[in-house]
């Protein structure tokens, strides 16, 4: 090797000290690739949702609001439905949310078995929440929970804080999207017992909602986390 061939290359390595870097952590860079930002980039061949799920979607978003506007008024009349499909529309154009992303399953055995847990539940926590108005003994104190939801869908969550704020005896206070966490805070709530009763139902609202329209994601989340109660503290494993 002649030694101008030896300064030409020790002068490149020198102008370009990143290609050794790279090459010591087996990175070899590819001409004309781009270099992700961070660990957590999602790739850029990322398939997008189809355009025959996205108009189901949107439809399936504007039959819901029209349903909501429809018992809203207690009345189905010609005024009322073209009041709620105008109103939907213009909800779902101006002030724009982003898209509810729908799992592409629903299970209607479960959502019959939901549907009479649900209205079971309402009964029976109704007729024990007016018993604490007639009875002598006090209410106890209640508490405030913090569950740790096994699934990962807005659309579940939303629906498994509507559930339990419906159930007498129990509020939604707050929810942190990114953590999958609710906060909750139940009537009558003061030993140890009730405290873990007060979790069960809500897993037990989850566990239900997820079998009926949860994702595969969920599905197997909810498989991983079968019983969230015996879990060790610190919260997911």
């Amino acid at each position: 090797m002649t030694p101008d061939r030896d300064q030409s290359q020790n002068r490149d390595q020198s102008q370009n000290p990143s290609q050794d870097q790279n090459r010591d952590k087996g990175q070899v860079r590819v001409p004309g690739q781009v270099r992700a930002q961070g660990p957590d980039r999602p790739p850029a061949n990322r398939p997008r949702m189809s355009r025959g799920r996205g108009i189901i979607q949107q439809l399936v978003l504007l039959v819901s609001l029209v349903l909501l506007w429809l018992m809203l008024w207690d009345s189905i009349t010609v005024v009322t439905v073209v009041s709620g499909i105008v109103l939907a529309f213009v909800v779902t154009r101006v002030f724009y949310l982003p898209p509810v992303v729908l799992s592409g399953r629903f299970n209607v055995w479960h959502a019959l078995v939901f549907g009479l847990w649900f209205l079971y539940s309402v009964l029976h926590a109704s007729i024990e929440v007016a018993w604490y108005a007639f009875r002598r003994k006090a209410v106890g104190a209640g508490s405030v929970i913090a569950c740790d939801l096994r699934t990962s869908s807005d659309l579940v969550l939303t629906l498994i804080a509507d559930t339990a704020s419906l159930i007498p005896g129990s509020i939604i206070i707050d929810s942190d999207r990114a953590m999958g966490m609710l906060y909750l805070h139940f009537l009558d709530c003061d030993s140890e017992e009730k405290l873990r009763k007060a979790k069960a139902q809500v897993y037990y609202i989850e566990e239900l909602l997820i079998r009926t329209l949860g994702s595969h994601r969920d599905l197997a989340a909810l498989r991983a986390r079968p019983d969230p109660l015996n879990e060790t503290e610190g919260g997911r494993s």
